[in-house]
Parts: C-alpha cells; structure tokens; sequence
C-alpha cells in the first residue's frame, strides 16, 4: 500500500503535443493512417525531418541518406518521423546574375516554411538538416522561432580538389580567360575538379560557417560541422541526432533554453577564431531576435577585438575546410578559447558545453579517429588550427566602422585586408548598380587608389545581393588590391577576400549617405579608429563641418530612385526588409 501510495504522489507525464491535438481534430489520424501509418505510429512521439534536400547544389543532393539515417534514429528510440523538405538555391549558381536577389530573402521564406510545418503538424520536436549558405540559418531561425526540441544536422564538406582548386576560384579565371591571360582549357580542367563530391564548398565561406555556429551555439552535436561527406561518420551523426532528439522532446529540452545571450557570444569568438564569412553578421543577429535576445554588430566588433583568427583555412588561409575537420574541427577550437568562452551553456546532448569538452578531452577515441587522416597528408595539426599563442592572424576577422558614410555602420573582413589598406583616402567612383562597376572593372578603367562606391543594392532596393564578383576582380589585380577599395550597401560572399566594405547602413534606398556620394569625394577607410567618411569633396580634403553643410545640400536634392521590383517576394522584401546591421528579415 506504501508503495502504491508513493506512485500516486508521482507527477504526471506531461502530454505530448502532438497526442493533445489529437483529442481534438479528429480528422488527422485518419489521414496519417492514409500514409501507411499504423494505429502504433499515431500514439508515438512525433518528430518533424526537415531537410534542405534539393538539386540547386552539391551540398543538399546527397541528403537523402542522412534524411532516412535520421529517421532510422527516431523509429530506434520509439519515435515516428515525419519527412518534410524546403530546398535552397545555389548562391555560388545565381552569382552575379538577377537570382542572387533572391537569395537573401529565401533565408526568410525558407525559415517561414520549416515554421509551417512545424507549427500546423502536430510535431513534437524536429531535426533539420542543412548545410549551405542560406538554409543553415533559415533553420537556426526556425528552431528558435518554434521552440520545440530540436536539433541541427550539418551536412558536411566536399572533400579537397586537386590542386586545391575551390569553385569560387572559377570567377578569377574566367575573367583571366575573358582577358586572353588564361587558356580556356585550364579554366575546364579547374571546373571539372573543383567539386569532386557533395558537401558544402571546401572554404570557409557562409556555408561552412553556417555549421560551425550551429554547432557552437549548442544545437548540433559535438564534432558534427564539417565533416567529409562521404565518410560515415556524417550518417552516424545523422542517426545519433535522430535518437538524441526523443531525449530532447521527453525532457522538454526546448531551444530558448539554449540559446542565450551567452551562447551567441561563444558563437562570435568562434567566429572570428575561424575566420568566418561576414553573412554570420546578418544571420546570428535574426536568430537571436527570435528568442529575445539583443545581438548587434557591435557585439562582433567587441568580441573580435579580443578573439584572433586560428584556423588556417580557405579562402584567406591554405588549407580546404576537410583538413579542419581532421583537425579536430569546433571542439579543437573551443579548446583552445575554453579560458574565455562560456562553458555553462546547455546544448542539445543535454549537458553543458564544458562537459561535453571534458568528455571529448577524456575520449581515447574522438580525437584519434581524426588526427590519423593529417597523417595521411603529412601535415601537423597545429598547422591547420593553431594554438592561442600563436595564431594565424593576431588581429581577429571583422570590425565595424562608422562615420558619415556609415552611421549605422559597416563591416570589413580586416583578416583579409592587406596592411596597407587599413588606413585609406582615395577618390569615390560611384555606380549605381553592379553590373556598371563590373564593365568598369572588367575595362580597366578603375584606378589605384580609387574607393569604388557599389548602392542601391541594400535589402530593400534590390535583396542585398552579393558584390563577390566585384570584390573577386579587385582582390586577383595585383595593381588593385592593395591600393584599391569597394565600399556598398550590398554585401558579399562568405568567399571574399581583400579591401572589400559591405552592409553600409542606412541603405542608399533609405537616403544614407552612401546615396549622396558624388565621383572624386574623397573617402577615407580608417580600420584602426573604425571609421569610414567621406572627408573631401571634388578632390580636396576639406573640414568636417563643410562636408556635412554639403551633404546636406546633396540630401534636399536626392529622391529615391524608383522600385526596381515591383510584384513577387522581392516587391515584398523592398517594402518590409530590416536594415542589414538589424538582420536584413522579414519579420
């Protein structure tokens, strides 16, 4: 009696999401039970499978196993999965054309979608795979915005090309090709090999940083971002995070939980200690929103002031993102920063950071199984990801200027800048559009020292597409790209390398001063006191005061120019679009 008097004291089991809309819409079990769902199945846990899988790019195409591992994982521990999927583009296919206007808002659409199917099924909790530049944080968004148990599958890396080729290197030859300087040949031999597997481009770009910050914010499982594709490995982290998640929905271990201030912190170090894309400055602050937290650009340049840049890896660095897996990958990084980082942040294995640390240091195995492939190579680990004492890069990835060009600021990727362009006065050359900046350049009619000013091409003007093409000329001329910059209210690829400012806010649309720039303004780049001004007009260097009495001149004469799009998402985007250094979201 004692005993039976105990388990009466017992709380109850909390009730499932799902089996509490099934009491009331009677409806759905019947229409499961049309889809070979048995009685059994109906009673289970739900768990939504959300994938990227899709035929835009090499990093979703091969998802269809990690999608069934997953789901294997979920059937072992008693769940039943339900297979959704919203496919991203390519932004390395739509580069430099009209498409890549689409690209930043299909983050939005695609976060709105995984929320659909989340939210409107009776879903318990969901695993999301992804890999790529807009569908890793479409999904980081959703899983915070949603708040059910979840957890991210990153998709991997393609392995290294010969002659460690990368995709993104295809645009400096093709135009070395347009020149006569390359034969077309060689260009055709680096595009056959450039892509040798699926996976995300072997740079650390917007897509393997995607998955690194998924990994480090807590919400993938330890050691997951990056992995080679066509190892195993990346199908044993698809099963293990399909059982680990029945964990998640039976401990209400939701991602609010996770996702704190601090957790977004660690993710900025980490950040700046790979050397990661400048997009992670439009992604981390909207997933942050989601669950009330207040992440601003400002946030990156304190943190990448303390944070210097370990990895050795593309585009900036040597080796392929493969080699950084083997070497130990974000664990191997976080090691080397646990004196600074947040060590008491949950994740989704259901232990904090720092166990999960200890629990790596302490395996005979997790380290061991990776090292061996750098001995393959011959190449010492310490090569690939140095040690805190000495980095590959002292002075972090990314800082935030202001001044009366931007202020609501801008971003530079200082890592990739070369010295003498830290500190920069030059004459603007203004385009209105890209595609004059690009003939321009493609005609060699820029000149050293020239600031080249790329506007109205901000979110609400025309999607914020990526100036890559733009910067990728000016960083491959050896006469440009230590004397030459490009300032824009656009932004670039995760790929860019050189004297490249982008995310100018406000936006030329809005009436920021980027709009009232004239040709020959002197604009000067100052990276150590994190400024960026125009200090001259018509060629001569003039005081502040006079500048601004002719800016604001400039200002009652500028109107805005008229909508560039005006019916689909993109007339929606121009109407509703935060500004970049808020996000660049929808909502």
């Amino acid at each position: 009696m004692l005993h039976a008097a105990q388990e009466e004291k017992q709380p109850e089991r909390r009730q499932l999401r799902s089996q509490r809309l099934r009491s009331i819409n009677y409806q759905g079990d019947a229409l499961r039970l049309g889809m070979n769902w048995t009685e059994e199945d109906l009673s289970k846990p739900q768990v939504l499978v959300d994938s990227a899988y899709g035929m835009g790019h090499p990093g979703t195409f091969h998802f269809r196993e990690l999608i069934d591992e997953v789901s294997n994982g979920v059937y072992e521990m008693g769940g039943k999965p339900g297979v959704f999927s919203v496919s991203d583009i390519c932004d390395g296919v739509v580069q430099a054309t009209e498409g890549m206007s689409y690209s930043l808002v299909s983050r939005d659409i695609m976060a709105a979608m995984v929320e659909i199917h989340a939210m409107a099924h009776p879903h318990d909790g969901m695993v999301l795979i992804s890999g790529n530049d807009k569908s890793v944080p479409a999904h980081l968004i959703a899983i915070a915005r949603c708040n059910l148990p979840a957890i991210h599958v990153p998709g991997g890396t393609q392995l290294n090309a010969p002659d460690y080729h990368t995709s993104n290197e295809m645009w400096s030859m093709g135009a070395a090709v347009e020149r006569g300087e390359l034969s077309r040949e060689d260009l055709e031999l680096a595009q056959r090999g450039a892509c040798p597997t699926c996976g995300a481009c072997q740079f650390m770009g917007s897509a393997s940083t995607g998955q690194v910050l998924a990994e480090t914010l807590g919400l993938a499982l330890p050691g997951s971002a990056l992995v080679p594709q066509p190892l195993t490995k990346l199908l044993r982290y698809a099963r293990a995070a399909g059982k680990q998640i029945l964990k998640l929905v039976d401990e209400d271990l939701t991602p609010k939980q996770i996702l704190t201030f601090e957790a977004f912190e660690n993710a900025i170090m980490m950040h700046a200690a790979v050397g990661g894309s400048t997009n992670a400055l439009i992604h981390l602050p909207a997933i942050a929103r989601e669950v009330g937290v207040n992440i601003t650009i400002d946030d990156f340049d304190r943190l990448h002031r303390r944070i210097p840049v370990l990895a050795n890896v593309k585009t900036t660095g040597k080796y392929p993102v493969e080699y950084f897996w083997y070497a130990g990958g974000v664990p191997a990084v976080m090691l080397e920063l646990r004196d600074v980082l947040h060590l008491d942040c949950l994740t989704v294995t259901g232990k904090t950071l720092g166990e999960n640390l200890a629990e790596i240091e302490q395996s005979k195995f997790f380290f061991g199984e990776r090292f061996g492939y750098l001995k393959n190579f011959k190449i010492e680990r310490e090569e690939i990801i140095r040690p805190l004492a000495n980095p590959f890069g002292a002075d972090g990835g990314v800082a935030i200027l202001r001044g009366n060009l931007a202020p609501g600021g801008a971003m530079i990727k200082t890592f990739s800048v070369p010295k003498e362009m830290h500190i920069h006065i030059g004459p603007a050359r203004i385009f209105d559009y890209e595609e004059s900046a690009l003939k321009a350049l493609m005609k060699r009619e820029i000149n050293p020292g020239d600031v080249i000013v790329i506007r109205y091409e901000g979110p609400r003007a025309n999607g914020m597409p990526e100036m890559y093409f733009a910067s990728t000329f000016l960083s491959s001329d050896p006469k440009l790209n230590t004397t030459t910059a490009l300032v824009t209210d656009g932004r670039y690829s995760g790929a860019m390398k050189g004297p490249s400012i982008g995310h100018v806010s406000p936006e030329a649309l809005e009436g920021g001063p980027i709009a009232l720039a004239e040709d020959n303004d002197l604009i000067e780049i100052n990276v150590p006191g994190r400024s960026l001004s125009i200090v001259g007009i018509r060629g001569e260097q003039i005081p502040e005061d006079r500048v601004e009495r002719t800016l604001a001149q400039r200002r009652d004469r500028w109107s805005p120019p008229p909508p560039r799009h005006n019916n689909g998402i993109l007339s929606l985007y121009s109407r509703v679009a935060r500004r970049a250094s808020d996000g660049a979201s929808i909502t």
